[in-house]
């Protein structure tokens, strides 16, 4: 009885100590990642930005202008893990979006989960084609459910248009987790997590008037039309290279005649912030009963939409930028009055950026030098055919080559009319991370893996603008000291999901034939990101040195006193109100 009483009190000793240093912290944690979004942005646009939108980490909080993804693959889910965890995909396990399960012999998506349940679907909504999501394929620690084993009572939340941004961010213990279906047209999340108090989904309420209220994207009117032609690189006649929806048009004003048409325009992150509003309301977020921390992802997805369209030097993300900007200034100085400036502590970051669409940036490059240079930027088409049942001549010209060449080096016939998936020795392409061999057909044919391997790795060594090719023995036995790339190649890398031969771009060239551009390679233009913090204690400046959005986790559990994260991913030290002295000095804001 008295090693239960002595238990008992350590236990709630341990509670009340962990209350009362909560409670001289921040009470609410916001990080937010804007899909898709340049470091740049931040300075191009920076003119025409309000005052408590991005300047208020600009001119009152701490940036990081250097910050950089550090793995290779600058996509979407991958990145999300890496500031949801603080670890590298190797850790993770979420190599891509998408990788092919050479066991299930599909493509695997990074957050579905087949045995989990809709929750909040209409209940006359027909089949998805989609699964529910939930963290099951994601490895390592969350530093929200760090964050709750350090305080029992912590919530974390995590919203976004997307499930490959909410679920890698909000971990396994979130309190909720919500996500956009188009196919459903409203939020939901899945029977993984503990069931969502009604009155957060109720927000789906609202949703019919909110798309029936947006159906036109007009400029707004922010950047002056004299400035916008400067800032923007947006010539008439390059308007074919640039992607479009039926119905919206390919120039301004654009109609919004769907929901997902409003979605994938600037009042998409609108609408999420709306929903933030709405479960900081609702769950009391910042204003926990047990004086508890509370964690709170945003994931801003629209951009990555518009942007894959319209590409960066579009008038179309000029606006989308500042528009956003004008959103974020609404919600912080909301969130101001609502929790209190002196109580939150925000991130600001992105899991990636963009390269520019090719024919674009060889049209500028031409008039910057009068010289027409095709090798400045292009395309690599390596897709595959449409279906399980396309034959090998239905996969993109490139692979076609590829599988011929193939042939001719080991001495076989090749049937193009055959599917691929019985004749082809390349299985899949996963863009953008690289080559799957089709293990039965190596089989059948009698051809070494490692010689195949090796084959498609100096093939696609010629193709123009490959920057590196690597198989994925060479990348697990360590790639040369000589390999710039080594470092972000081997923290991307899974031996159970990577490809068998990975491949990446040199700056300035795409996986993509489609009009309009991508990301996914570790360039600059892919890679760099923002990275700032703005909140109570947080030393304002500019610090040129060179982390990674790993970091925010790491610097959440040294403001709590936990551990989360890489231990070699830097703690921002300016969000603990000190100085980078050992590493850089501070720049004015």
């Amino acid at each position: 009885m008295k090693r239960r009483s002595a238990l008992v009190a350590i236990f709630l000793y341990t509670a009340f100590a962990a209350a009362a240093f909560a409670a001289e912290k921040p009470s609410l944690v916001v990080v937010i990642s804007v899909d898709q979004m340049r470091n740049d942005y931040l300075d191009r646009f920076r003119p025409w930005f309000a005052r408590d939108g991005f300047n208020r980490f600009l001119q009152r909080g701490a940036r990081f202008p250097e910050a950089r993804q550090r793995h290779a693959t600058t996509s979407t889910c991958p990145s999300h893990a890496a500031i949801g965890t603080g670890l590298d995909p190797r850790e993770t396990g979420i190599v891509s979006n998408t990788w092919y399960d050479r066991v299930q012999a599909r493509q695997q998506s990074c957050v579905e989960d087949r045995s989990a349940r809709w929750v909040g679907a209409p209940p006359d909504a027909p089949p998805s084609l989609l699964f529910p999501a939930s963290p099951v394929w994601i490895g390592g620690d969350f530093v929200g459910d760090r964050l709750k084993e350090k305080f029992p009572g912590a919530r974390v939340v995590s919203l976004s248009l997307k499930d490959r941004a909410a679920v890698p961010m909000g971990g396994r213990k979130a309190d909720a987790v919500l996500w956009y279906v188009g196919g459903f047209q409203r939020f939901v999340t899945s029977s993984y997590y503990p069931a969502p108090t009604p009155s957060l989904l109720s927000f789906n309420e609202r949703l019919p008037a909110y798309f029936a209220s947006h159906r036109r994207w007009e400029l707004s009117g922010r950047i002056p039309e004299k400035d916008l032609s400067r800032v923007a690189f947006d010539p008439p006649e390059l308007a074919r290279f640039k992607g479009s929806v039926a119905g919206t048009g390919d120039r301004f004003p654009h109609a919004l005649p769907n929901p997902q048409n409003v979605i994938e325009s600037p009042f998409g992150d609108e609408l999420v912030l709306e929903l933030a509003r709405h479960a900081i309301r609702e769950l009391r977020l910042g204003r926990n009963p047990v004086r508890a921390p509370d964690l709170l992802f945003l994931g801003l997805s629209s951009l990555d939409y518009y942007g894959h369209r319209f590409g960066q030097d579009s008038r179309e993300v000029a606006d989308g930028i500042v528009r956003l900007d004008g959103q974020l200034d609404a919600f912080f100085r909301w969130l101001d009055g609502e929790v209190g400036a002196r109580s939150t502590l925000v991130f600001l970051t992105a899991d990636h950026g963009v390269t520019p669409i090719p024919e674009v940036a060889r049209e500028r490059a031409r008039r910057a030098t009068g010289r027409n240079d095709p090798g400045v930027a292009g395309r690599l088409d390596l897709g595959n055919g449409v279906g399980a049942a396309a034959t090998v001549a239905e996969s993109s010209p490139e692979r076609v080559a590829l599988e011929e060449h193939l042939a001719a080096r080991f001495g076989y016939s090749l049937d193009l009319k055959l599917p691929n998936a019985l004749e082809g020795t390349v299985v899949r392409f996963e863009d953008p991370i690289g080559l799957y061999l089709n293990r039965a057909v190596l089989a059948r044919r009698r051809l070494p893996p490692e010689k195949v391997k090796e084959a498609v790795r100096d093939w696609l060594r010629a193709r123009p603008g490959v920057r590196a090719a690597w198989t994925n023995t060479e990348i697990g036995d360590g790639l040369p000291a000589g390999e710039p790339l080594a470092l972000p190649i081997e923290r991307a890398f899974r031996a159970d999901r990577s490809p068998d031969v990975s491949v990446y771009l040199r700056p300035g060239w795409i996986f993509r034939k489609e009009p309009g551009s991508t990301h996914g390679q570790p360039t600059d233009d892919d890679s760099r990101v923002p990275l700032a913090a703005w909140g109570a204690g947080v030393r304002a400046g500019s610090w040129g040195i060179r982390v990674s959005p790993l970091s925010i986790a790491r610097t959440i559990a040294a403001v709590y006193g936990f551990e989360a994260g890489a231990r070699d991913a830097e703690v921002l030290e300016p969000v603990l109100g000190r100085d980078e002295k050992s590493r850089a000095p501070a720049r004015a804001p």
